[in-house]
């Protein structure tokens, strides 16, 4: 590929090469569930809206689920859906079954088949096919990441500091 310059060539891409990408997060609901109560959790929310794209910052369906559970009415319900819808993109890469598969595979491979509930195991094949990090405050993530090095994840505050 010609960069208009004389002498300067630049190969062209590789079709295996990873494309470089801002970091992405998911924010699972064991950490949005301690925000209102948890002034620690709110600040580490809060840096991560503050340095994360808006775009950055992505939903997808079993966070939504978890979140919508913990509704108390259909107003509660209905202001979550609110939230959710307008304030994080929507993640844009679905994982397919053999994704899914592959994780509680590497689960069982590593004598922790049951180590992860299957909400926790979708949401991590989202971060996986989506290159997000999930930020947490569940154990269930930490597992997962032991077993399947290809999941990002992070504690919203240090384990066991709450």
């Amino acid at each position: 590929m010609s960069t208009g310059r004389p002498g300067l060539h630049l190969a062209e891409p590789d079709e295996h090469e990873v494309e470089v990408r801002r970091p992405r997060v998911i924010i699972d609901n064991s950490a949005w569930q301690r925000v209102a109560t948890e002034p620690a959790v709110r600040a580490a929310i809060e840096a991560i809206i503050w340095t994360t794209a808006p775009d950055d910052i992505l939903i997808c369906p079993p966070v939504a689920a978890e979140y919508g559970f913990s509704a108390r009415s259909l107003e509660d319900h209905s202001a979550i859906v609110l939230t959710l819808a307008g304030a994080f993109s929507d993640c844009r890469v679905h994982p397919e079954v053999r994704d899914v598969a592959a994780i509680r595979s590497a689960l069982f491979a590593a004598h922790m088949g049951r180590a992860a509930g299957a909400v926790d195991v979708l949401i991590a094949a989202y971060a996986v096919v989506n290159q997000a990090t999930v930020v947490h405050y569940d154990r269930d993530f930490t597992h997962i990441a032991r077993a399947y090095p290809g999941l990002r994840q992070q504690w919203v505050v240090a384990q066991g500091s709450l």
